[in-house]
């Protein structure tokens, strides 16, 4: 579905959920965000404004780390600086060449990625497990970010699966839990 909506729609869909995510309180309050760096060639949520603009707001900005030949492996963090400062991972994702040293705890909203979402908040990642194992051990609010069309009746789920506490897309923001 992402990949059939034109070039313009997605970056005003894109335009529009930076500007519902930045008026979300959870997010407006926080100091510690783990957000993610999108891959615009997949159409993910184009988050680099909105990270750029939590960090212009004095917030601490961390990316996910995913160690090279890792099976099974958690997400790590770094901080995020400037686009420059990014590597390419195995799955050319960017992210920071060093772990931060901030804790789990300290983390206080989750950025979700995924390829699609349902109406309770589970979402369909790309089958690595990793935000699954995250959410294992980070207990911050997440928000799941969507554009409109990629939202499913009805994700199946096992016991592992953790929902979001907040979807937004262009045109809605829900709070879920």
């Amino acid at each position: 579905m992402r990949q059939l909506i034109s070039e313009e729609d997605y970056r005003l869909e894109c335009q529009k959920i930076v500007s519902q995510a930045a008026s979300v309180p959870q997010l407006l309050e926080a100091q510690t965000i783990l957000s993610y760096w999108p891959k615009l060639e997949v159409r993910e949520i184009d988050l680099r404004p909105l990270n750029c603009w939590l960090r212009a707001r004095g917030c601490t900005v961390l990316l996910p780390i995913i160690e090279p030949n890792s099976k099974n492996s958690r997400i790590r963090w770094g901080h995020f600086d400037h686009e420059r400062t990014l590597m390419p991972n195995r799955w050319k994702i960017l992210q920071p060449e060093k772990r931060a040293e901030i804790s789990a705890e300290d983390i206080d909203v989750v950025l979700v990625p995924g390829l699609g979402f349902d109406w309770r908040g589970h979402r369909i990642g790309y089958g690595g497990g990793y935000y699954d194992r995250l959410f294992e051990y980070v207990n911050a609010f997440k928000i799941g970010l969507s554009l409109d069309s990629c939202f499913i009746e009805l994700i199946p789920t096992q016991s592992h699966d953790i929902a979001v506490d907040c979807l937004i897309t262009a045109n809605r923001t829900l709070k879920l839990n």
